[in-house]
């Protein structure tokens, strides 16, 4: 991406954060449609920064979410002809714990089950 040529040219250590907000307004749509273009969209996002950071051998890449929106559930379908059903429980916030990936140095503090606040600790720490 040309946003990463450039912030990597100029030399210096950078922070970037991307974020995929529309996957939380089709949560609360519950358009499961809008559900998977968002997510289709912020997948290549992540290999973008995953293509980056394995070229570069010293980069973090830390994926999660502030919060789950929806209550999206699979409730049926049939794995033969790759088809699902699914369900929304809400259109608001749920408490759903949210997955954390990691990839690339420290990559491995991001493990286990901890509040999300942790997280800013977690990317301090990663400096050191």
């Amino acid at each position: 991406s040309s946003v990463l040529k450039k912030l990597y040219s100029k030399e210096t250590p950078f922070f970037l954060m991307i974020e995929g907000s529309q996957i939380d307004w089709a949560g609360h749509a519950n358009d499961i449609n809008y559900v998977n273009s968002e997510f289709k969209d912020f997948d290549a996002a992540i290999q973008v920064a995953l293509d980056f950071a394995k070229n570069d051998g010293n980069t973090l890449v830390v994926v999660t979410a502030d919060h789950e929106t929806g209550g999206l559930g699979i409730k049926g379908g049939s794995i033969s002809r790759n088809k699902i059903s699914s369900g929304w429980v809400t259109g608001g916030h749920t408490g759903t714990m949210v997955p954390v990936f990691s990839y690339g140095p420290t990559a491995k503090s991001f493990s286990g089950i901890y509040d999300n606040t942790e997280i800013f600790e977690k990317l301090i720490n990663s400096l050191k």
